[in-house]
Order: C-alpha cells, then structure tokens, then sequence
C-alpha cells in the first residue's frame, strides 16, 4: 500500500471532530448486531484477516454461521485491513463470489 494513501487516511481521521468519533463509537457498541435482529436475508461473502486485531474469528464464524449462504474467507497473514491488504485477491474472490449467486 503506498503511504500516501495511509497518510491520506489519517489525515481524513485527524479532520473528523473527537465528539464524531465518539458518536460513531457509540453507535457501533449499541448496535443490535444484524444476526441478532434477521436483517440479512441475502448470502453474504464475509472476508476477514488471520492477524486482525480488532474482530476475532469466532465472531466471524458465529456471523456466517446464522447467514444463510454466507461464505467465510480468511486471508492469511493479512490483519484488519482486508481491503487495502490484499485488494486483488479480494477483488477476484468477490467476483467468483457474485457470480456464484443466483
């Protein structure tokens, strides 16, 4: 990832008042998580890093296991970041996903 793009998003954080992220932290934790109210109706593909630091596997697997059609794919030695980590390979496993959905 070059590091302007990582510079560029901290400079997007450092912009965004404290109180905002306060709120969006709060937000986050009082959420009814959507497997807990059956708001997800459609398969869903969940892509989630060996070394994230943040949400752990079995939180992955329990959101898998109550979506019906869900897809848990981990990507090894990649944290948090799925995205920004390993763009390509998420790019080819969303579309064999998507194309795999009738």
């Amino acid at each position: 990832m070059p590091r302007w793009f990582i510079e560029d998003r901290v400079q997007d954080g450092v912009r965004m008042p404290a109180h905002a992220w306060q709120r969006i932290l709060e937000g986050l934790c009082a959420a009814t998580p959507p497997t807990e109210s059956g708001t997800i109706h459609a398969p869903a593909l969940i892509l989630w890093g060996a070394h994230d630091g943040v949400l752990p596997r079995r939180h992955q697997e329990a959101l898998a296991a109550r979506i019906a059609g869900a897809e848990l794919k981990v990507y090894p030695g990649v944290a948090h970041l799925v995205l920004w980590e390993c763009p390509e390979q998420v790019a080819e496993d969303m579309t064999k996903f998507l194309n795999s959905v009738d």
